[in-house]
């Protein structure tokens, strides 16, 4: 009976429609865009990981005491303020050298012109004053409002950072560019060039952002547009009924040998990295943290990487099943750290219908339990972006601060376990028969 329903699931994953699927989605995730967005979100990890370990710190000493009022603390928290803070920023210039990279154009140019042009559509300076004590006006400068350059702008950050280039290579393709003699040295040069393209940007992102405020009566910005635009589709997948289609998606790539995990992320980052910031703003406050759907993606009892496989590894250490045992082996570590590429192509879970069931069912269960103990305040919610190859029980704590989440995440793994565990047998008995029917063969052709 399971080698007819693996038989039919093999059948169909091998069908033409499922391989131009996957055909399709792997041309996806290598595409220019995709490809590019995927780097330059990874760019950005160095400074999430820096704000993190500030927050933890601050964290940490809010809860023994220490005053969130109080310079020191104010002083110790900046740079975060500076990191994630900042984030939409660091994302538009991430953005643009990853794509003019790509495009083989002058990268810090590209970079000037793409931070040029967000600012102007995301915060353009405003008129500011400095009041006496008296009320009179003391001096008067121009100003940026720091609030729009972080995790609020990201959505701005990766279509400006993109289409800035893109603007900027179509008027360099068409030579609309400042030629200077060879002699010039090649820094002067390079700026000269630059002089045109950085011009269009500026008024092709500038001109539509007037346009919309005057048309709108200041009531809408190209930045709030964008943003606007971008979100209806990503509220659908960030609600929750939406991020359980997103987790059977990932498990559904990984099955067909796609990155699952990387495909999801880069769609996701922007309203993932959005949710953390904004509980780590209302953290530092001193305010209740609140519940976003994204955290149902993450941190859930996640032992083993995408489906949850350390009980498969942990079980195949001892298995009679030497292919199960050496993969079980060489996956069991690196499972720790929430890495389980050796697990999936190893066993393999890749094309394995049978496989799929429990691999597809962890992570939806465990979802499901978490989002039931958060609705039950039995769970914190989380605060602290950290590395998703973080080990389980280590990451869950410090990304929420709570040792309830702990104990939920160890309480995950007997979950598994009993999930994994029937499938694991009849596994474990296909692959012994499989071994002993090639060793007969094999020993049956020394015969001969």
């Amino acid at each position: 009976m399971a080698n007819e329903k693996k038989g039919a699931i093999e059948r169909f994953a091998e069908s033409a429609f499922m391989k131009k699927l996957q055909v399709g989605s792997q041309k996806l995730a290598s595409s220019e865009i995709f490809s590019t967005i995927s780097g330059g979100m990874g760019a950005t990890m160095g400074l999430i990981m820096i704000g993190a370990v500030i927050q933890i710190v601050c964290a940490v000493g809010a809860m023994f005491g220490w005053d969130t009022s109080s310079a020191s603390y104010q002083a110790f928290y900046m740079p975060y303020k500076l990191t994630m803070g900042l984030m939409g920023f660091f994302m538009a210039f991430s953005m643009s050298w990853n794509f003019a990279k790509r495009k083989k154009m002058n990268q810090m140019q590209s970079v000037i012109t793409a931070l040029v042009s967000y600012i102007l559509v995301v915060s353009p300076p405003v008129s500011a004053s400095t009041l006496a004590a008296d009320g009179s006006v003391t001096s008067t400068f121009d100003a940026l409002n720091l609030g729009k350059l972080g995790t609020g702008g990201l959505f701005v950050a990766i279509i400006v950072g993109l289409c800035s280039v893109a603007i900027s290579k179509f008027v360099i393709d068409h030579e609309w560019t400042i030629k200077l003699p060879d002699a010039v040295p090649e820094g002067i040069a390079n700026s000269f060039n630059a002089i045109i393209p950085m011009g269009v940007n500026i008024i092709v992102w500038y001109g539509i952002s007037l346009i919309i405020s005057a048309v709108s009566g200041g009531t809408l910005t190209l930045a709030t547009l964008i943003t606007v635009a971008l979100s209806v589709p990503v509220n659908f997948l960030t609600s929750t009924p939406g991020m359980f289609l997103v987790i059977a998606l990932a498990q559904l790539c990984w099955f067909f040998g796609i990155h699952g995990t990387s495909v999801i992320f880069t769609v996701l980052m922007v309203p993932y990295i959005t949710a953390y910031t904004t509980n780590s703003a209302l953290a530092a406050a001193g305010q209740p943290l609140q519940f976003f759907p994204v955290f149902l993606m993450v941190g859930n009892g996640i032992m083993g990487g995408a489906g949850n496989t350390m009980p498969f590894a942990l079980m195949g250490l001892k298995s009679k099943s030497k292919r199960i045992q050496a993969v079980s082996k060489a996956s069991f570590v690196p499972g720790l750290f929430g890495i389980n590429e050796p697990a999936i192509f190893g066993y393999p879970i890749m094309y394995n219908g049978l496989l799929l069931i429990p691999f597809m069912l962890c992570p939806l269960v465990c979802s499901a339990l978490a989002l039931v103990a958060w609705n039950l305040h039995l769970m914190a919610y989380p605060q602290v972006l950290i590395m998703t190859t973080m080990p389980v029980v280590f990451g869950t704590f410090l990304s929420t601060l709570d040792w309830r989440n702990v104990i939920f995440s160890l309480l995950m793994f007997p979950v598994c376990w009993l999930i994994w565990r029937p499938f694991y047998k009849i596994y474990e008995k296909q692959c012994i028969e499989e071994e002993a029917a090639a060793e007969a063969a094999e020993l049956a052709a020394q015969n001969k």
